[in-house]
Protein backbone atom coordinates (compact mmCIF):
# COMPACT_ATOMS: atom_id res chain seq x y z
CA UNK A 1 0.00 0.00 0.00
CA UNK A 2 2.88 2.32 0.78
CA UNK A 3 4.30 1.78 -2.71
CA UNK A 4 0.95 2.44 -4.29
CA UNK A 5 0.51 5.64 -2.33
CA UNK A 6 4.00 6.84 -3.21
CA UNK A 7 3.48 6.00 -6.87
CA UNK A 8 0.24 7.98 -6.95
CA UNK A 9 2.00 10.89 -5.29
CA UNK A 10 4.67 10.78 -8.00
CA UNK A 11 2.03 10.78 -10.71
CA UNK A 12 0.41 13.84 -9.16
CA UNK A 13 3.80 15.53 -8.98
CA UNK A 14 4.44 14.85 -12.65
CA UNK A 15 1.00 16.18 -13.53
CA UNK A 16 1.46 19.37 -11.59
CA UNK A 17 4.96 20.10 -12.84
CA UNK A 18 4.82 19.23 -16.44
CA UNK A 19 2.84 16.36 -17.90
CA UNK A 20 -0.13 17.26 -20.06
CA UNK A 21 -2.00 14.16 -21.11
CA UNK A 22 -3.16 14.06 -24.71
CA UNK A 23 -6.96 14.27 -24.79
CA UNK A 24 -8.90 11.26 -25.95
CA UNK A 25 -9.79 11.23 -29.61
CA UNK A 26 -13.48 11.98 -30.01
CA UNK A 27 -15.74 10.44 -32.60
CA UNK A 28 -15.53 13.66 -34.63
CA UNK A 29 -11.72 13.53 -34.65
CA UNK A 30 -11.70 10.10 -36.30
CA UNK A 31 -13.53 11.41 -39.36
CA UNK A 32 -12.36 13.69 -42.14
CA UNK A 33 -11.67 17.38 -41.59
CA UNK A 34 -14.67 19.40 -42.76
CA UNK A 35 -14.16 22.32 -45.14
CA UNK A 36 -17.04 24.76 -45.65
CA UNK A 37 -17.07 26.83 -48.84
CA UNK A 38 -19.07 30.05 -48.90
CA UNK A 39 -21.17 30.42 -52.06
CA UNK A 40 -23.75 32.71 -50.46
CA UNK A 41 -22.18 36.07 -51.34
CA UNK A 42 -21.81 35.97 -55.11
CA UNK A 43 -18.87 33.55 -55.18
CA UNK A 44 -18.76 30.77 -57.75
CA UNK A 45 -17.63 27.13 -57.34
CA UNK A 46 -15.12 27.05 -60.20
CA UNK A 47 -12.34 24.60 -59.37
CA UNK A 48 -14.43 22.49 -57.03
CA UNK A 49 -15.38 20.39 -60.05
CA UNK A 50 -13.26 19.56 -63.12
CA UNK A 51 -12.16 22.43 -65.36
CA UNK A 52 -12.57 21.35 -68.99
CA UNK A 53 -11.82 22.85 -72.40
CA UNK A 54 -13.24 21.32 -75.58
CA UNK A 55 -14.02 18.14 -73.71
CA UNK A 56 -10.54 17.85 -72.21
CA UNK A 57 -10.04 18.02 -68.45
CA UNK A 58 -7.44 20.69 -67.80
CA UNK A 59 -7.62 20.54 -64.02
CA UNK A 60 -9.26 17.85 -61.93
CA UNK A 61 -11.63 19.38 -59.41
CA UNK A 62 -10.86 19.90 -55.77
CA UNK A 63 -13.68 17.58 -54.70
CA UNK A 64 -12.08 14.68 -56.56
CA UNK A 65 -8.53 15.56 -55.55
CA UNK A 66 -8.75 16.46 -51.87
CA UNK A 67 -10.58 13.32 -50.81
CA UNK A 68 -9.04 13.51 -47.34
CA UNK A 69 -11.56 16.29 -46.58
CA UNK A 70 -15.34 16.48 -46.39
CA UNK A 71 -16.72 19.50 -48.24
CA UNK A 72 -19.93 21.36 -47.40
CA UNK A 73 -21.19 24.76 -48.52
CA UNK A 74 -23.37 27.78 -47.78
CA UNK A 75 -25.45 29.18 -50.63
CA UNK A 76 -27.92 28.48 -53.42
CA UNK A 77 -29.67 25.07 -53.23
CA UNK A 78 -28.85 24.43 -56.91
CA UNK A 79 -25.23 23.71 -56.04
CA UNK A 80 -26.20 20.74 -53.88
CA UNK A 81 -26.99 18.62 -56.94
CA UNK A 82 -24.32 20.25 -59.12
CA UNK A 83 -21.56 19.60 -56.60
CA UNK A 84 -22.91 16.60 -54.75
CA UNK A 85 -22.01 18.02 -51.33
CA UNK A 86 -24.10 18.98 -48.31
CA UNK A 87 -25.67 22.42 -48.12
CA UNK A 88 -25.59 24.14 -44.72
CA UNK A 89 -28.06 26.94 -45.48
CA UNK A 90 -28.56 30.24 -47.28
CA UNK A 91 -26.23 32.12 -44.98
CA UNK A 92 -23.39 31.44 -42.56
CA UNK A 93 -24.53 30.60 -39.04
CA UNK A 94 -22.66 29.56 -35.93
CA UNK A 95 -24.95 26.57 -35.44
CA UNK A 96 -24.17 25.24 -38.91
CA UNK A 97 -20.43 25.66 -38.41
CA UNK A 98 -20.54 24.10 -34.95
CA UNK A 99 -22.95 21.24 -35.61
CA UNK A 100 -21.12 20.14 -38.75
CA UNK A 101 -17.67 20.23 -37.13
CA UNK A 102 -16.36 22.74 -39.67
CA UNK A 103 -12.61 23.18 -39.24
CA UNK A 104 -11.85 25.29 -42.34
CA UNK A 105 -14.01 28.04 -43.85
CA UNK A 106 -13.17 29.48 -47.29
CA UNK A 107 -14.60 32.75 -48.58
CA UNK A 108 -13.43 33.16 -52.16
CA UNK A 109 -13.96 36.69 -53.48
CA UNK A 110 -17.36 37.68 -52.04
CA UNK A 111 -19.14 40.18 -54.30
CA UNK A 112 -21.64 41.22 -51.64
CA UNK A 113 -21.04 42.04 -47.97
CA UNK A 114 -21.61 39.54 -45.19
CA UNK A 115 -24.52 40.29 -42.87
CA UNK A 116 -23.74 41.40 -39.31
CA UNK A 117 -25.08 38.14 -37.85
CA UNK A 118 -22.88 36.15 -40.26
CA UNK A 119 -19.80 38.04 -39.10
CA UNK A 120 -20.84 37.44 -35.51
CA UNK A 121 -21.23 33.72 -36.28
CA UNK A 122 -17.75 33.47 -37.79
CA UNK A 123 -16.27 35.38 -34.87
CA UNK A 124 -17.94 33.07 -32.35
CA UNK A 125 -16.73 30.03 -34.29
CA UNK A 126 -13.16 31.36 -34.36
CA UNK A 127 -13.22 32.04 -30.62
CA UNK A 128 -13.43 28.28 -30.01
CA UNK A 129 -9.85 28.01 -31.30
CA UNK A 130 -8.18 25.59 -33.68
CA UNK A 131 -9.97 26.95 -36.74
CA UNK A 132 -8.76 28.04 -40.21
CA UNK A 133 -10.36 30.94 -42.08
CA UNK A 134 -9.28 31.70 -45.66
CA UNK A 135 -10.54 35.06 -46.94
CA UNK A 136 -9.71 35.80 -50.58
CA UNK A 137 -10.02 39.18 -52.28
CA UNK A 138 -9.31 40.41 -55.81
CA UNK A 139 -7.57 43.19 -57.70
CA UNK A 140 -9.08 46.69 -57.72
CA UNK A 141 -10.07 46.26 -61.38
CA UNK A 142 -13.81 46.54 -62.10
CA UNK A 143 -16.02 45.00 -59.41
CA UNK A 144 -12.92 43.65 -57.67
CA UNK A 145 -12.58 47.00 -55.92
CA UNK A 146 -15.82 46.29 -54.04
CA UNK A 147 -14.62 42.81 -53.14
CA UNK A 148 -11.49 44.31 -51.61
CA UNK A 149 -13.58 46.59 -49.44
CA UNK A 150 -15.98 43.79 -48.42
CA UNK A 151 -13.02 41.63 -47.40
CA UNK A 152 -11.28 44.36 -45.43
CA UNK A 153 -14.54 45.33 -43.70
CA UNK A 154 -15.04 41.69 -42.68
CA UNK A 155 -11.49 41.44 -41.34
CA UNK A 156 -11.93 44.74 -39.42
CA UNK A 157 -15.08 43.45 -37.73
CA UNK A 158 -13.62 40.05 -36.89
CA UNK A 159 -10.82 41.94 -35.09
CA UNK A 160 -8.54 38.90 -35.02
CA UNK A 161 -5.79 39.52 -37.59
CA UNK A 162 -3.56 42.38 -38.76
CA UNK A 163 -3.62 41.22 -42.40
CA UNK A 164 -5.57 43.14 -45.04
CA UNK A 165 -5.78 43.45 -48.83
CA UNK A 166 -4.57 46.80 -50.14
CA UNK A 167 -6.66 48.73 -52.66
CA UNK A 168 -4.61 48.12 -55.80
CA UNK A 169 -3.50 45.35 -58.19
CA UNK A 170 -0.39 43.37 -59.02
CA UNK A 171 0.65 42.86 -62.64
CA UNK A 172 3.71 41.26 -64.19
CA UNK A 173 4.94 41.87 -67.76
CA UNK A 174 7.41 38.97 -67.49
CA UNK A 175 6.03 36.20 -65.27
CA UNK A 176 2.55 35.69 -66.67
CA UNK A 177 0.35 33.35 -68.71
CA UNK A 178 -0.33 34.05 -72.37
CA UNK A 179 1.55 37.32 -72.49
CA UNK A 180 -0.97 39.31 -70.45
CA UNK A 181 0.47 41.10 -67.42
CA UNK A 182 -2.68 40.67 -65.33
CA UNK A 183 -2.44 36.86 -65.60
CA UNK A 184 0.27 36.81 -62.98
CA UNK A 185 2.28 33.64 -62.43
CA UNK A 186 3.28 33.82 -58.78
CA UNK A 187 5.40 31.45 -56.68
CA UNK A 188 4.89 29.25 -53.67
CA UNK A 189 8.04 30.39 -51.86
CA UNK A 190 7.31 30.92 -48.14
CA UNK A 191 9.50 33.09 -45.99
CA UNK A 192 12.44 31.17 -44.62
CA UNK A 193 11.31 31.71 -41.02
CA UNK A 194 7.93 30.09 -41.72
CA UNK A 195 7.39 27.24 -39.22
CA UNK A 196 7.23 23.81 -40.84
CA UNK A 197 7.99 25.39 -44.19
CA UNK A 198 8.69 21.97 -45.68
CA UNK A 199 4.95 21.20 -45.72
CA UNK A 200 4.32 24.21 -47.96
CA UNK A 201 6.90 23.29 -50.59
CA UNK A 202 6.42 19.52 -50.78
CA UNK A 203 5.63 17.71 -54.05
CA UNK A 204 6.07 20.74 -56.31
CA UNK A 205 6.67 19.86 -59.97
CA UNK A 206 6.82 23.25 -61.67
CA UNK A 207 8.87 25.39 -59.32
CA UNK A 208 5.86 26.33 -57.20
CA UNK A 209 4.20 28.30 -60.00
CA UNK A 210 0.63 29.28 -59.21
CA UNK A 211 -1.84 31.41 -61.15
CA UNK A 212 -2.93 34.73 -59.65
CA UNK A 213 -5.37 36.07 -62.24
CA UNK A 214 -5.59 39.79 -61.58
CA UNK A 215 -4.58 39.65 -57.92
CA UNK A 216 -4.59 42.15 -55.13
CA UNK A 217 -1.71 42.50 -52.68
CA UNK A 218 -1.61 41.72 -48.97
CA UNK A 219 -0.67 44.45 -46.47
CA UNK A 220 -1.05 44.80 -42.70
CA UNK A 221 -2.43 47.31 -40.22
CA UNK A 222 -1.41 48.17 -36.67
CA UNK A 223 -4.76 47.43 -35.10
CA UNK A 224 -6.60 44.16 -35.68
CA UNK A 225 -9.82 46.18 -35.88
CA UNK A 226 -8.38 48.07 -38.86
CA UNK A 227 -7.20 51.05 -36.84
CA UNK A 228 -3.73 52.53 -37.07
CA UNK A 229 -1.28 52.77 -39.92
CA UNK A 230 -1.09 50.53 -42.98
CA UNK A 231 2.22 48.86 -43.85
CA UNK A 232 3.69 46.88 -46.69
CA UNK A 233 4.09 43.25 -45.71
CA UNK A 234 7.67 42.07 -46.01
CA UNK A 235 10.30 40.28 -43.94
CA UNK A 236 11.35 43.48 -42.15
CA UNK A 237 7.82 44.83 -41.68
CA UNK A 238 5.33 42.27 -40.38
CA UNK A 239 3.01 41.58 -37.46
CA UNK A 240 3.75 38.74 -35.05
CA UNK A 241 3.22 35.20 -36.34
CA UNK A 242 2.54 36.43 -39.89
CA UNK A 243 4.16 34.76 -42.92
CA UNK A 244 4.03 35.26 -46.67
CA UNK A 245 3.44 31.97 -48.47
CA UNK A 246 2.96 32.98 -52.12
CA UNK A 247 4.53 36.04 -53.72
CA UNK A 248 4.78 37.51 -57.19
CA UNK A 249 8.00 37.54 -59.22
CA UNK A 250 10.52 40.38 -58.81
CA UNK A 251 9.41 41.72 -62.21
CA UNK A 252 5.87 42.51 -60.99
CA UNK A 253 4.57 45.98 -60.26
CA UNK A 254 1.75 47.77 -58.44
CA UNK A 255 -1.09 49.15 -60.57
CA UNK A 256 -4.01 51.42 -59.63
CA UNK A 257 -7.29 50.80 -61.48
CA UNK A 258 -9.94 52.41 -59.28
CA UNK A 259 -10.19 54.95 -56.48
CA UNK A 260 -9.44 55.09 -53.63
CA UNK A 261 -5.68 54.83 -53.78
CA UNK A 262 -3.82 52.07 -51.98
CA UNK A 263 -2.88 52.60 -48.34
CA UNK A 264 0.55 50.95 -48.16
CA UNK A 265 1.74 50.39 -51.72
CA UNK A 266 2.23 52.92 -54.50
CA UNK A 267 1.53 52.60 -58.21
CA UNK A 268 4.73 51.94 -60.16
CA UNK A 269 6.53 50.08 -57.38
CA UNK A 270 8.34 46.97 -58.61
CA UNK A 271 9.31 43.88 -56.67
CA UNK A 272 8.07 40.68 -55.07
CA UNK A 273 4.65 41.31 -53.57
CA UNK A 274 2.68 39.07 -51.18
CA UNK A 275 -0.27 37.32 -52.81
CA UNK A 276 -1.07 34.82 -50.02
CA UNK A 277 -0.17 35.38 -46.37
CA UNK A 278 -1.20 33.74 -43.11
CA UNK A 279 -1.22 34.81 -39.48
CA UNK A 280 -1.31 32.38 -36.58
CA UNK A 281 -3.51 33.90 -33.89
CA UNK A 282 -3.13 32.93 -30.21
CA UNK A 283 -6.38 32.97 -28.24
CA UNK A 284 -5.21 32.18 -24.71
CA UNK A 285 -7.32 30.28 -22.16
CA UNK A 286 -5.58 27.05 -23.20
CA UNK A 287 -7.21 27.22 -26.63
CA UNK A 288 -5.54 26.14 -29.84
CA UNK A 289 -4.57 29.07 -32.09
CA UNK A 290 -6.53 30.01 -35.20
CA UNK A 291 -4.96 30.47 -38.61
CA UNK A 292 -6.20 33.34 -40.76
CA UNK A 293 -5.22 33.26 -44.44
CA UNK A 294 -5.65 36.43 -46.48
CA UNK A 295 -5.00 36.39 -50.21
CA UNK A 296 -5.24 38.70 -53.19
CA UNK A 297 -6.46 35.80 -55.32
CA UNK A 298 -8.92 33.04 -54.54
CA UNK A 299 -8.23 29.31 -54.30
CA UNK A 300 -11.78 28.58 -55.54
CA UNK A 301 -14.01 30.53 -57.92
CA UNK A 302 -13.19 33.90 -59.44
CA UNK A 303 -12.41 34.30 -63.11
CA UNK A 304 -9.75 31.60 -62.87
CA UNK A 305 -8.78 30.32 -59.41
CA UNK A 306 -5.39 29.50 -57.97
CA UNK A 307 -6.43 25.85 -58.19
CA UNK A 308 -5.61 25.84 -61.95
CA UNK A 309 -2.97 23.32 -63.00
CA UNK A 310 -2.47 24.84 -66.45
CA UNK A 311 -3.29 28.19 -68.02
CA UNK A 312 -2.44 29.37 -71.54
CA UNK A 313 0.09 26.56 -71.85
CA UNK A 314 1.85 27.30 -68.55
CA UNK A 315 2.10 24.27 -66.28
CA UNK A 316 1.22 25.16 -62.71
CA UNK A 317 1.43 23.68 -59.22
CA UNK A 318 -1.92 25.18 -58.21
CA UNK A 319 -3.61 22.07 -56.76
CA UNK A 320 -0.47 21.04 -54.88
CA UNK A 321 0.04 24.54 -53.48
CA UNK A 322 -3.56 24.77 -52.23
CA UNK A 323 -3.36 21.28 -50.72
CA UNK A 324 -0.10 22.20 -48.98
CA UNK A 325 -1.52 25.43 -47.56
CA UNK A 326 -4.52 23.59 -46.13
CA UNK A 327 -2.32 20.89 -44.59
CA UNK A 328 0.09 23.46 -43.15
CA UNK A 329 -2.75 25.54 -41.71
CA UNK A 330 -4.19 22.56 -39.87
CA UNK A 331 -0.74 21.78 -38.49
CA UNK A 332 -0.39 25.36 -37.27
CA UNK A 333 -3.65 25.16 -35.29
CA UNK A 334 -1.94 22.63 -33.01
CA UNK A 335 0.26 25.23 -31.33
CA UNK A 336 2.15 28.48 -31.71
CA UNK A 337 5.57 28.44 -33.40
CA UNK A 338 8.54 28.11 -31.09
CA UNK A 339 12.24 28.67 -31.67
CA UNK A 340 13.17 26.07 -29.07
CA UNK A 341 12.48 22.35 -29.06
CA UNK A 342 13.92 21.83 -25.59
CA UNK A 343 10.93 23.15 -23.67
CA UNK A 344 8.11 21.29 -25.38
CA UNK A 345 7.41 18.31 -27.53
CA UNK A 346 4.55 17.28 -29.77
CA UNK A 347 2.82 13.96 -29.43
CA UNK A 348 1.85 11.83 -32.40
CA UNK A 349 -1.64 13.31 -32.18
CA UNK A 350 -0.20 16.81 -32.52
CA UNK A 351 -1.38 17.92 -29.07
CA UNK A 352 0.84 19.50 -26.47
CA UNK A 353 3.03 16.94 -24.78
CA UNK A 354 5.46 17.15 -21.90
CA UNK A 355 7.22 20.16 -20.47
CA UNK A 356 10.86 19.05 -20.61
CA UNK A 357 12.60 20.35 -17.47
CA UNK A 358 9.65 19.68 -15.14
CA UNK A 359 9.25 16.20 -16.56
CA UNK A 360 12.93 15.44 -15.91
CA UNK A 361 12.54 16.61 -12.30
CA UNK A 362 9.53 14.34 -11.90
CA UNK A 363 11.38 11.35 -13.31
CA UNK A 364 14.30 12.00 -10.99
CA UNK A 365 12.03 12.07 -7.96
CA UNK A 366 10.08 8.94 -8.89
CA UNK A 367 12.78 6.32 -8.07
CA UNK A 368 13.46 8.01 -4.75
CA UNK A 369 9.81 7.75 -3.82
CA UNK A 370 9.59 4.11 -4.79
CA UNK A 371 12.88 2.99 -3.21
CA UNK A 372 12.50 0.65 -0.21
CA UNK A 373 13.45 1.94 3.17
CA UNK A 374 16.70 0.41 4.37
Amino acid sequence: MRKVALFLAAVVLLSVFGVVASPAVSAADTGKVVIAVDLAHGENPKGLTDVTYKGKVLTQGMLKTLTQYTFVYFGDPKYESDLGIKRLGDKITYEALKNNNVKILILGQPTSPLLPDEIKAIKEWLQEGGKVLWVAADSDYGNGAKTQQFVDSLLDQLNITNLRVDLCSVEDPVSNAGGKSYRVVAYDDPWKDTPKRDILVQNLKYGGKVLAHGPGVVAWVDGKDGSGNWHQLNETSKPKYAYVIVHSNSSSDIVENNAPAANAYQAGETGKFPIVAAQIVPLGDNKQPDVIIVSGETPIGGYEPMWASEYYGVKLDGPTVIANILQWSLEMTKGLPTTSTSTSTTSSSGKSGICGPAFIVGLAVLPLLLRKRR
